[in-house]
């Protein structure tokens, strides 16, 4: 059992109490609900998928349009979770993209799923590895490809910023890789570990997700070139975004199907900031590592503590009975966690977390 679902149905059966009348056969309580969210989720991932070939297979220009006006466009779900952002920039950033062209070594232009372009990557990798690096291509193409990316810090940095607006948790999260990496090793593109530079492009791809990147992770692209404008088309959502030269789009691409169709005005380059799922999983284990938080490190004992203790925990003061049970580090303590306060307000009585080091395996 994942430890998503493992933690999903302790809260359903321990904390809500959702299946107290619920009967279950000889596997067990936990055994019975696991399986029914498995159930719902596979019928649940059945439904998507066929809407998302439903839209597959309709004409993207009968979808609602958004058009560039100049402003600032937001969408979001019905919970008021980003799913995608469009804005201008100042010139300067894709003027320093369209001079600095030059420092990007031909390679072959090939059809894929994001049209018929040449490809570059670089940046922060861990592909087939166990510690992040630098992508071989970027190595290959020293020193143009520093030379690019310092010319254009700038832009990521700017772009940067409006992430760390959009969304400060995705902000911290991506930076909070810099601490465990080496001195020498450091994202190449703002916040974001590595982009794509896709140039070349007259016509649309194909739809298409990014499935290496971090999942729920906000990639943000600009275009440069003698193309005026295309359109990113999200066929989940059924809509369409006109975007313009001179501006940026940041958007999900692991979890919104997408692809830019077309393409008027001439050539259209992009570069594509993002981040790699792999490299910030290796970054949570380091983390827990030092964290102690992996098998090996402590581990919490619980033990209930009594009203009097409660009442001395809480405001400072000793009572008789909280003298005599209370440990002295406990009777220091000035004020309860807030866990502990809504456990006492609905009766369901208080643990104190104690720590006890667990031998190694």
């Amino acid at each position: 059992m994942g430890q998503e679902l493992k933690q999903q149905v302790e809260y359903l059966v321990m904390d809500l109490k959702a299946y107290e009348d619920y009967e279950y056969g000889r596997k067990g309580l936990r055994h019975a609900v696991k399986t029914e969210l498995d159930l719902w989720k596979q019928a649940d991932r059945r439904i998507k998928g066929q809407e998302l070939q439903d839209a597959l297979n309709s004409d993207w220009k009968t979808f609602s349009s958004y058009r560039s006006d100049g402003n600032h466009l937001r969408i979001e779900d019905k919970h008021g979770h980003l799913l995608a952002y469009c804005l201008p920039i100042p010139i300067q950033y894709t003027e320093t993209l369209a001079a600095t062209a030059d420092l990007i070594p031909i390679s072959k232009s090939k059809e894929h799923m994001r049209g018929q372009t040449s490809e570059k990557y670089w940046g922060l990798w861990r592909k087939y590895k166990m510690e992040p690096y630098m992508s071989l291509e970027y190595k290959k193409d020293l020193p143009a490809s520093q030379q690019w990316l310092d010319a254009n810090q700038p832009y990521f940095k700017h772009m940067s910023n409006i992430l760390r607006i959009l969304d400060p948790q995705m902000y911290v999260r991506y930076t909070s890789i810099n601490r465990f990496l080496p001195e020498d090793l450091r994202p190449s593109c703002g916040i974001w570990y590595a982009c794509g530079i896709l140039r070349g492009m007259t016509d649309g791809g194909t739809p298409h997700k990014d499935a290496s990147d971090y999942h729920c992770g906000l990639n943000v692209n600009t275009a440069w070139g003698d193309f005026t404008t295309a359109t990113m088309v999200f066929w989940e959502l059924k809509i369409t975004v006109e975007v313009k030269k001179g501006e940026a789009l940041f958007f999900l691409p692991r979890i919104l199907t997408h692809n830019a169709v077309d393409v008027q005005g001439g050539v259209r380059n992009v570069v594509d900031a993002f981040v790699h799922e792999n490299v910030l999983s290796w970054k949570d284990k380091q983390h827990k590592r030092v964290t102690r938080y992996l098998r090996g490190g402590p581990r919490r004992k619980r033990r209930k503590l009594g009203l009097g203790e409660l009442r001395a925990r809480n405001m400072g003061e000793s009572s008789t009975e909280g003298a005599e049970k209370v440990p002295e580090s406990i009777q220091r303590e000035e004020t309860s966690d807030t866990e502990g306060e809504m456990e006492a307000l609905y009766h369901r009585g208080v643990e104190e977390d104690t720590e006890e080091e667990e031998d190694q395996d």
